[in-house]
């Protein structure tokens, strides 16, 4: 998965590097398993309403990522064995974020998974 997270203009001059690169690293992992885990929600439950992704920063030093999908049910934090390919994706959410959850805000029916991650220093 590709991207782009747009820092903040104070971090953006005093350039990137260490924790932004560590940041940046996160953000695009945890958020492609959230998207992930509602896309297959969506495809098993027949969702009619598109997955929605929202990001923002909360203040300079704090990241806020929303992934809503219309998919019955909440998601559920597991750890599979190792041979399992799937059922990760909550797990490193859980442990790679700052803080996360699972509400009912968002376009429409269904639920909205999401995580903050802080810069450091």
């Amino acid at each position: 998965m590709g991207g782009t997270v747009a820092l903040p203009q104070e971090h953006r001059a005093a350039g990137a590097g260490g924790d932004l690169d560590a940041l940046a690293d996160a953000a695009l992992l945890l958020t492609s398993e959230a998207v992930t885990n509602a896309v297959n929600a969506c495809l098993a439950n027949g969702c009619t309403i598109p997955v929605t992704l929202f990001a923002e920063w909360n203040n300079p030093h704090r990241l806020r990522v929303l992934v809503h999908d219309g998919a019955p049910g909440l998601p559920v934090c597991q750890l599979p064995s190792v041979e399992t390919e799937h059922g990760r994706g909550m797990m490193l959410i859980s442990r790679g974020a700052d803080a996360w959850g699972v509400c009912n805000h968002g376009p429409g029916r269904g639920k909205a998974t999401w995580f903050e991650l802080g810069v450091r220093g």
